[in-house]
């Protein structure tokens, strides 16, 4: 009996030297609950690459090589290029398919819309170097220790943009993801395809990064200007054995456009 806990111990040692990476579990949902905008994301974590599974779409960032791949598990298509690309192929969907959308609508009517669009896509994709953003101040005030979220330890903080209330936010140390993912690279990543607007971004400060630091935001709420709250909260998450394969493109899948694998299904 002895011997067999011994070497059922030195298993449970061995799996967990080789759990490298992170499997994240994550819930999105809005108060009042609304179903339409419910949905589950599972994130994969190994350092250097980053993989989001919801739904059909995958997105894969591998920060090494400053790629993106989407992979559409259903038409088995993909597509995979850094952000200017991506950036540049976007633009170029986005105004198809609003010319699409204005066709057979009254013309004065085209215009409005247009511009509309185009305003939309102008702020998330310029042709031209944005400005340079101005450097916003935040703070992070600790409200309550102990609370509990999916079963982990979380101390809860509110987070204020120029001293106005911006998003609560509930970071536990049960779940040491920081020291195994470098997160300030993944916001450089991040900061390119927004063309500078993220680098001003919480997410994207030094205040966040220290929170975060030997830890993981189990819990994000946001008030939204109608009265509503945007929350994203972690159901589970657990070491996994991950290697750079796991965040490659399938065999047999092909490349496709953006609008083949279906990254803007629901944008307009």
């Amino acid at each position: 009996m002895k011997r067999t806990l011994v070497v059922f111990a030195i298993l449970l040692l061995t799996i967990s030297a080789l759990a490298n990476g992170w499997s994240v579990t994550t819930r999105y949902y809005s108060i009042p609950n609304d179903k339409s905008t419910e949905r589950i994301e599972q994130t994969f974590l190994l350092n250097g690459y980053m993989k989001m599974v919801n739904g059909n779409l995958s997105t894969i960032f591998n920060l090494e090589e400053n790629q993106i791949i989407y992979i559409n598990n259903v038409n088995k298509t993909y597509w995979k290029g850094n952000p200017s690309k991506f950036n540049t192929e976007v633009r170029a969907e986005l105004e198809i398919m609003i010319e699409e959308k204005l066709y057979g609508i009254e013309k004065e009517q085209q215009e409005v819309m247009r511009a509309m669009y185009n305003e939309m896509i102008d702020a998330s994709f310029p042709t031209t170097t944005p400005a340079e953003q101005r450097a916003r101040t935040f703070s992070a005030h600790k409200e309550k220790e102990g609370e509990t979220i999916s079963n982990y330890a979380a101390t809860k903080y509110k987070i204020l943009e120029e001293g106005l209330y911006l998003e609560s936010l509930w970071v536990t140390k049960d779940l040491p993801i920081s020291n195994d993912f470098n997160f300030i690279d993944l916001s450089q990543f991040l900061n390119q395809l927004a063309s500078g607007a993220y680098a001003t971004s919480f997410e994207s400060s030094n205040q966040y990064f220290k929170l975060i630091e030997g830890g993981y935001p189990v819990k994000v709420q946001i008030q939204r200007g109608d009265g509503s709250v945007q929350v994203s909260e972690v159901s589970n998450a657990e070491r996994v054995n991950l290697t750079p394969t796991d965040f490659s493109i399938p065999k047999g899948y092909r490349p496709g456009s953006l609008s083949d694998v279906g990254v803007w299904d629901g944008y307009l």
